[in-house]
């Protein structure tokens, strides 16, 4: 069993500590670094593989995490009665016209896209890289649903010349947390699975989420360290936003889950960017539920204001993604 207590940290404060070609930045976003890599914008084409999650269908749990909507958190624009192949093509038209993509990634989004059969998998991956502008494939997953074999296949795409992301919820660090919202898995299993990932050569992505009920700032910023330790090669910082559709809805509405305030959200998000390894890419630094569902807070609507407050109080601060890196070790005492 990991305890936290029993993390020592090294601080190393100052610009130094990422300086190179993009000094100018204070926040390296992926986005950024896909232009730099494909000299065009890449865009994510959102799949839909006909999964669930081993916490709604009772193999852990039932109901899912309660901050997860009935569609698995995916992505409202997908014809998920089209073959996965007929996906692509109607998610790259779309994109090709709205933001003048050249390039592509497909992404498994809604529930856990590692849940199935090996051969199950494999099918539908093949599907989904088979257009010569995707240039990568994105799973979305839980740490409890990753094995060696999983990973195995997952690198074959790799060694075929695509990119590779697999993308973990972590969430936070704080057991108590993650157990009252239901996910039915451990921080233990996430450190497994993002070592599992790592090890196979893929990008690990992780996602958390800033203001769930019980967690605190030191929380939050534990669970940054914790992404350094795994040398992720990717973050999605969430606020917590409450979906209609979620089983949150009800104990917000009953007054039992307080959201953020937007000044609140960016000064913790800014503490955890500073903490945060410049060679970790920066996704996603808010969230939201489809605008007929959204209930709270009202200010995540907006993200380009959401990412404007960020980088306007870095700026403020004089500080940038990285300036308060922190080196992590964890013992694992039984």
């Amino acid at each position: 069993m990991l305890f936290y207590s029993h993390i020592v940290l090294n601080l190393r404060c100052g610009c130094n500590v990422i300086l190179g070609t993009m000094t100018h930045k204070r926040i390296h976003y992926f986005h950024d670094d896909l232009v730099t890599r494909y000299g065009c914008r890449v865009q994510k084409l959102c799949i839909e593989g006909g999964f669930t999650c081993p916490n709604r269908d009772g193999t852990k749990a039932y109901g899912g995490c309660l901050f997860c909507d009935a569609g698995g958190s995916g992505a409202a624009h997908i014809n998920s009665s089209l073959k996965i192949r007929e996906q692509v093509q109607e998610q790259k038209r779309r994109c090709v016209a709205r933001y003048g993509a050249v390039k592509f990634i497909s992404y498994f989004q809604s529930y856990t896209n590692t849940y199935a059969p090996l051969d199950h998998l494999r099918k539908l991956y093949d599907e989904a890289v088979e257009d010569p502008d995707v240039i990568g494939l994105s799973v979305g997953t839980r740490a409890d649903c990753l094995s060696e074999e999983i990973c195995a296949l997952l690198a074959k795409y790799k060694d075929s010349g695509r990119r590779v992301w697999v993308e973990i919820g972590i969430q936070t660090v704080n057991q108590s947390t993650l157990d009252k919202l239901n996910r039915a898995e451990s921080v233990e299993d996430f450190v497994r699975a993002g070592q599992l990932v790592k090890q196979a050569g893929l990008e690990l992505v992780t996602h958390v989420i800033v203001g769930l009920p019980g967690d605190t700032l030191q929380d939050f910023l534990a669970t940054i360290d914790l992404v350094n330790f795994l040398q992720a090669d990717g973050i999605k910082i969430h606020n917590l936003y409450i979906d209609s559709r979620a089983p949150l809805a009800q104990m917000w509405r009953e007054m039992k889950v307080p959201t953020l305030s937007l000044e609140n959200y960016v000064s913790a998000v800014c503490d955890g960017l500073e903490r945060l390894s410049w060679g970790c890419l920066v996704h996603r630094l808010s969230g939201q539920a489809p605008r007929p569902y959204h209930l709270a807070p009202d200010w995540a609507l907006d993200k380009q204001k959401v990412m404007a407050a960020i980088e306007g109080e870095l700026e403020h601060r004089g500080t940038r993604q990285g300036y308060r890196e922190f080196s992590l070790s964890l013992r694992s005492i039984s």
